[in-house]
């Protein structure tokens, strides 16, 4: 298998190389993932090389080929996109709990759950924290927090079910 050039990236020379020779190439293909939106290829693309180089100097990578470069782009493009889907799912969550009658400025159906269940939820979707920091945070473990979590969104569904 033909693997094209390699670039050693570890030397600002090299890496300069690697940027001028690969930028059209990666762009091209980041561009037919982002679509229309210019802003978020060049982004992506400097994330990919800004990554490229952080790990250079760190001496995680040493070279690189176009090859490389366009897996990274892939992998950064798809873990943007489900993090856009986790935060879709979070907005979706929080804004059918917001419709929801007002207790002061908490939601009546987070009103009405336990303490723990309701903390839970405002510790992850609220302050957006992982699910092993709120763990840490309420002092439970990582697979009990997500039990909390999956108990209280259980909850939420059959509340907002019996008020439809």
């Amino acid at each position: 298998m033909v693997m094209g050039p390699v670039w050693d990236v570890r030397d600002e020379a090299g890496f300069m190389a690697c940027y001028r020779a690969t930028f059209a190439d990666v762009y091209r293909y980041t561009a037919m993932l982002c679509g229309a939106d210019r802003t978020a290829a060049e982004d992506l693309v400097h994330d990919v090389y800004l990554g490229v180089l952080t790990a250079a100097r760190r001496g995680a990578v040493r070279e690189v080929s176009v090859g490389y470069l366009t897996t990274a782009t892939r992998h950064r493009f798809l873990d943007r996109l489900r993090s856009a889907q986790r935060e879709e799912q979070r907005l979706r969550l929080v804004s059918s709990v917001s419709a929801a009658e007002e207790v002061g400025t908490m939601p009546a159906l987070l009103a009405d759950l336990p303490e723990r269940e309701r903390a839970i939820l405002v510790l992850r979707y609220v302050d957006d924290l992982t699910v092993a920091q709120a763990a840490e945070e309420l002092g439970i473990s990582a697979h009990a927090a997500e039990s909390l979590a999956a108990r209280a969104i259980r909850r939420l569904r059959r509340q907002e079910a019996r008020d439809a």
